[in-house]
């Protein structure tokens, strides 16, 4: 529908002050940050325009400010506004798992920004004894192929933090749950080594399509 169609009261602005911004489509509350459509497009068909492009909300996620700048009506300005407010959403995904302190959350937290990679990463949760998340660290940005673990790294920093156990996940940018071959020997490989450290490895964890399965 276009915004000329729709009264005054129920324009996306105006809805969101009288319902509440949980009323809102994801086309209006883009429309509300937009602003302005183009001379063919009203903002609310720009908006229903975008998020079809980009395939909803987890593809827009993943695009880069020129990629938004390629798309007419989204010039320099809408295009670093709307990867700004990316961005927030996605650190105040990642502030709230380590407030919690909890490393099921924080996997789940870690878990659901995963979705939006196309690559692969490493990341580690190193507890203490009551299994509070004292740090969390990326140990590895991945190629194509999949994502290197910098052992020794890894290990010196389970050590410097006197890491009572250590929670590793990783992400499936292709979605598959089960985990690979290289996936089960690099679990036993560390289990051993970190064994030898006095530090356990309370799980390895697969992040695909924003769910968690354990190796």
């Amino acid at each position: 529908m276009r915004l000329s169609q729709l009264s005054e009261d129920e324009r996306p602005r105006e809805r969101l002050l009288r319902c509440g911004v949980e009323s809102l489509s994801l086309v209006e509350l883009l429309a509300i940050l937009l602003r302005t459509g183009t001379k063919n497009q009203d903002v609310l068909e720009l908006s229903a325009s975008i998020l079809n492009e980009w395939g909803g909300l987890s593809g827009l996620c993943r695009a880069e400010v020129a990629e938004l700048m390629q798309k007419k009506g989204l010039k320099q300005a809408k295009a670093a506004a709307l990867i700004a407010v990316l961005e927030l959403g996605k650190r105040i995904a990642q502030a709230n798992s380590k407030e919690l302190c909890d490393w099921k959350i924080c996997a789940e937290q870690i878990a659901r920004r995963a979705q939006f990679l196309d690559r692969e990463q490493i990341h580690a949760l190193f507890l203490d004894t009551k299994e509070g998340v004292m740090d969390e660290e990326i140990l590895s940005y991945g190629g194509p192929d999949g994502a290197y673990l910098d052992i020794p790294v890894f290990y010196r920093k389970a050590v410097r933090l006197n890491a009572y156990s250590v929670v590793l996940v990783h992400n499936h940018p292709d979605g598959a749950q089960g985990p690979s071959r290289e996936d089960i020997a690099l679990t036993e490989h560390v289990r051993r080594g970190l064994k030898l450290l006095g530090v356990e490895l309370k799980a390895h964890l697969i992040a695909a399509n924003g769910a968690l399965v354990q190796i």
